[in-house]
């Protein structure tokens, strides 16, 4: 396609990640999206049902329980030859990793988009990539996203790529949270929703639930030798993904104008020293390398748009002239020294009887840490000193940490109630048999009762949710413990390391805050 009918076929839009993934889902017009809301991938379910309303695609939109449930309604619908989409984020992707396998081992293909957060505990909404590599082993594709462009691009390549006859495989889209998700960036896409339909061609599925007259049984009990033949198979149509890919690209390439990779190269021409960096950092170190070009350092940033298959080949000639080569990840595996993509190149490195790179891992930006220029400068700086003999390299270690006093204690923030504050004369509480029965009680004189939740929390002013649990909290006597499961409450009443409770407190994940608090009532029997 000529540039200018290129330029007919596409316009420009102002829009941030998430939109773009519910912009491209709404022009590839997916049958289902099975979701539940988590931030930063929230926004996703909520425009592609937006776009709905208005009439711009025909996907039934299904609410679930929670993202188990979700993953659930994903895989039910791809059972029944749906073409599906999903979108979600740390916990809640974890909470939904036991259907993955089941997934992809039964090659259905499906879309997933993981808007990157840090895994919990202690909870932090912020971005870093421990959530995709929990990923890595369940034999699904996986693309990284640096941008919205990107978003958009990669979850139409994405349905493309996965629904290939000798693929068949789901396919994640991954893009930093709150950085790719929610900042606005100018890109482009298709003006009519028909050019993607022409682009991924109309789903074929190989069987359906809903064939009645040629019944079909999915996921069967395997024994020997039936279990690792369908691994194998996996195995197969992942390398079978990784061939297909360069013939994806370039026919997206034709269509768009927007040439990818599997693997992002800056400046490697001649490069001795490198960064390998994922998502937004990629930016940052594209920075950094420019300015150490002008010095006359020969440096360069490597990063890749596809994880799964892992483009052994190409990182192997990529590096195979440099001389140290730093690996910079935002998500540690510990104690294995490393993470996941380190475990990945270095051991892809030493297969190339070649190479003799010296290569290093460095942990940054966890919990949504910033990434500076002078940062990755840092980073480039230390490769320079190893590659001019520097010999005290420590092959694992973080950047961006902050030593603690030995002796610090975490100063008491608020007065501990006593059991007798927490005590009023105007409840009495009996047992008889196994009943509880509680008499005489006057509200008046509850407001003698000191509040467990003290004022000094970071609530939005006028906040109702203190109020209401503080009256609540009034009618319980004696010692309390107190739960939260996640959301507004506990995160505004416990950042670290300030506390608003007079009482001990404890916070779980949503579909734990029960089976917790039974843990401890059992311990206290």
């Amino acid at each position: 396609m000529t540039k200018a009918k290129l330029e007919d076929n596409q316009t420009y839009i102002f829009k941030d990640g998430n939109e773009m993934a519910a912009l491209a889902a709404s022009h590839i017009n997916f049958h289902v999206m099975g979701y539940y809301p988590i931030a930063p991938s929230t926004v996703v379910p909520e425009d592609i049902d937006a776009m709905h309303a208005d009439g711009e695609n025909d996907i039934s939109m299904v609410p679930a329980d929670g993202e188990h449930g979700a993953a659930g309604i994903c895989y039910g619908a791809s059972t029944a030859g749906g073409r599906v989409i999903n979108a979600t984020s740390a916990q809640g992707l974890l909470y939904s990793m036991e259907e993955l396998p089941v997934q992809s081992g039964t090659r259905l293909p499906m879309v997933l988009n993981i808007a990157t957060r840090t895994i919990s505990g202690p909870l932090s909404i912020k971005c870093d990539h421990s959530d995709v590599m929990f990923a890595l082993n369940a034999a699904w594709i996986i693309t990284m996203a640096k941008d919205p462009q990107r978003v958009y691009d990669f979850n139409i390549i994405a349905c493309k790529i996965g629904e290939k006859a000798g693929v068949r495989l789901p396919v994640i889209v991954a893009y930093d949270g709150f950085i790719t998700s929610h900042q606005k960036r100018k890109s482009k896409c298709f003006k009519d929703r028909a050019t993607v339909e022409r682009f991924v061609g109309k789903f074929e599925t190989a069987y359906s639930t809903l064939d009645p007259r040629n019944p079909v049984t999915i996921g069967p009990y395997m024994n020997e030798p039936d279990l690792i033949n369908n691994k194998m198979q996996l195995n197969f149509a992942m390398q079978e993904a990784y061939r297909e890919f360069p013939g994806v690209f370039e026919e997206y390439y034709r269509i768009s104008g927007r040439k990818y990779g599997m693997v992002e190269e800056y400046r490697m021409e001649d490069a001795e020293t490198a960064v390998f960096i994922l998502n937004t950092a990629f930016d940052t170190a594209c920075e950094a390398v420019d300015i150490l070009r002008a010095q006359g350092k020969k440096v360069g940033a490597v990063a890749l748009n596809v994880i799964r298959p892992f483009p052994i080949n190409e990182l192997q000639k990529i590096f195979r002239k440099v001389q140290v080569l730093c690996i910079a990840e935002r998500q540690d595996s510990p104690g294995g020294w490393g993470g996941n993509m380190s475990f990945e190149l270095k051991a892809a490195l030493k297969d190339d009887r070649e190479n003799k790179t010296i290569a290093y891992t460095r942990i940054y930006g966890l919990g949504g840490k910033e990434f500076y220029i002078d940062d990755a400068i840092g980073l480039y700086e230390e490769t320079l000193s190893v590659k001019n003999g520097e010999t005290n390299i420590k092959m694992y270690n973080y950047i961006g940490t902050e030593p603690g006093e030995k002796n610090y204690r975490i100063p008491e923030t608020v007065k501990p109630l006593t059991r007798e504050k927490q005590t009023v004369d105007s409840i009495k509480v009996e047992k008889k048999d196994d009943e509880l029965i509680v008499k005489g009680v006057v509200p008046r004189k509850l407001t003698k009762m000191p509040k467990r939740i003290v004022s000094g929390h970071g609530a939005c002013p006028g906040c109702g949710i203190f109020t209401n649990l503080n009256i609540f909290l009034k009618g319980i006597q004696g010692d309390v413990v107190l739960l939260f499961q996640t959301g507004c409450g506990m995160v505004v009443t416990t950042g670290y390391p300030y506390t608003s409770h007079r009482v001990t407190y404890v916070h779980n994940l949503f579909q734990y805050g029960a089976e917790t608090m039974s843990g401890i009532v059992e311990m206290y029997h």
